[in-house]
């Protein structure tokens, strides 16, 4: 089904794909904005003046309350802690008395783990250490929490979604392949927001863009640095100055460089905000005016093992619970805390140096985060065991799939025809069915191996 309407979207004309994408955004918005997101919303606007402990009150009750439905729920919970008495977990120092949830665990027991499998919204996560897509449910109440959260932080810096004009630079697959036109965005009007394709934000078309945002002229952006930071570039190597100043640009799903921010809020006058990239499985992790990552204790728990990993307990992943889950080493809590200069009492966290670069080059289009490739997992979740990308010419990148039994060739095929659509038509991609992805010796797995970049810091 979706398929066809991949097709008909494909073919229609231009403004017939506008309506289209505005009926889809109609519908998504009476199914993500419901009663729930609007009341945690009003919820988080009464608590943004609690006092530490009044917040921590509330992190132990929300904790405690998720605990008990993950056992209630969830068999592999109800297995994972027979034995342990549930009623001496009151604090959050007392989750130490719970086993720790690897990621190895995770994938094993996945669907022992869902609570509720009919009624949940399917996402797709993929370690960047396992190169192993999982299927994450998330129920109704976790996906509008989720939005409220986002939507009262940006709240918070001038930005109001649903109601404001916003401009979203985005890796979806927007643009038909086979489009002659150079108009790369399209409107979902009934949300007020123009999606701006980020597959053709490269040096050719930048202009464009910046023509068109000087024409919509939105009160808010969010989306992809990576994309921000070539429209800023242009704007900035031109001497152009917009006819708009954007309360704030908001970055997703990328890490914000200090060379992508500075050139950006030089264009574009405003200040950029970051957004932890790693969301799906994450508490809520935002910026602050002062420039600092806070995680949101009303959104779960942060701890750090004696191995300087995070571990991780989400209250909005019921459909998926992650209770003490070893997220890895990409992030970093300090373990003494002081407050910080905006007054926050949610604590305050760090990129470390661990993250992966995580980018391939396209020979048209320049580097292309996984973010653009992710869309090849989020497809086929149950039909690849294991997945991993490697990169040696700029000619060239090979594909090892360990695939599961109901693998075919038909999504090879589309495997294909979606790195064609990224990367670009003039690059070759060796996508190989293997039993075992052949390891690199006495090297940690990655998804996303560029030997090319490696090559160019040896020099």
């Amino acid at each position: 089904m979706r398929n066809l309407q991949r097709r008909v979207y494909e073919n229609a004309p231009i403004f017939l794909q506008n309506i289209l994408l505005s009926l889809d955004g109609y519908k998504k918005t009476k199914n993500l904005y419901g009663n729930i997101y609007y009341s945690h919303l009003i919820e988080l606007e009464n608590k943004q003046h609690s006092n530490a402990e009044e917040a921590k009150q509330y992190q132990e009750t929300e904790l405690r309350s998720f605990i008990q439905y993950a056992v209630e729920k969830s068999s592999f919970y109800k297995e994972f802690y027979k034995g342990v008495d549930l009623s001496k977990i009151q604090t959050v120092e007392d989750l130490k008395k719970l086993p720790i949830l690897t990621k190895e665990m995770l994938k094993n027991n996945i669907d022992s783990i869902y609570t509720n499998p009919k009624n949940s919204v399917v996402r797709t996560w993929t370690s960047h250490k396992t190169g192993t897509p999982l299927k994450l449910l998330f129920t109704k109440e976790d996906i509008q929490k989720k939005l409220a959260f986002r939507d009262f932080y940006r709240k918070q810096h001038g930005a109001v979604n649903l109601e404001m004009k916003r401009a979203s630079f985005s890796s979806r697959w927007l643009i038909p392949m086979q489009q002659q036109k150079r108009l790369f965005w399209r409107d979902n009007l009934y949300v007020k927001q123009r999606l701006y394709s980020t597959h053709y934000c490269t040096e050719e078309y930048t202009a464009l863009f910046v023509s068109d945002l000087e024409e919509y002229k939105p009160d808010f952006i969010d989306g992809l640095p990576s994309a921000l930071f070539e429209i800023a570039k242009y704007i900035n190597k031109h001497k152009i100055i917009l006819s708009f100043k954007p309360v704030a640009i908001f970055t997703v799903y990328e890490k914000l460089h200090p060379q992508y921010r500075s050139e950006i809020e030089e264009a574009f006058g405003c200040p950029v905000r970051d957004q932890y990239f790693s969301s799906e499985i994450m508490p809520f992790i935002s910026e602050c005016v002062r420039g600092k990552l806070h995680y949101n204790l009303f959104s779960g728990v942060l701890e750090i093992s004696k191995e300087g990993d995070i571990i991780v307990t989400c209250f909005t992943t019921q459909g998926t619970p992650l209770i003490r889950f070893n997220a890895g080493d990409e992030i970093e809590l300090s373990k003494t805390q002081s407050k910080c200069e905006c007054g926050s009492i949610h604590p305050v966290v760090k990129y470390t140096n661990n993250i992966s670069a995580g980018y391939l080059h396209s020979k048209s289009k320049g580097k292309l985060t996984s973010i653009y490739f992710s869309r090849i997992w989020n497809m086929f979740p149950d039909s690849i065991e294991k997945i991993q990308f490697i990169q040696n010419s700029m000619d060239s990148i090979d594909v090892f799939i360990e695939g599961a039994e109901n693998y075919t060739n038909s999504i090879t095929e589309l495997i294909h025809e979606t790195m064609e659509y990224t990367f670009g038509k003039d690059m070759t991609f060796n996508i190989r069915i293997v039993e075992e992805i052949p390891s690199i010796a006495e090297k940690e797995f990655q998804l996303v191996v560029n030997n090319i970049a490696r090559e160019n810091k040896c020099l």
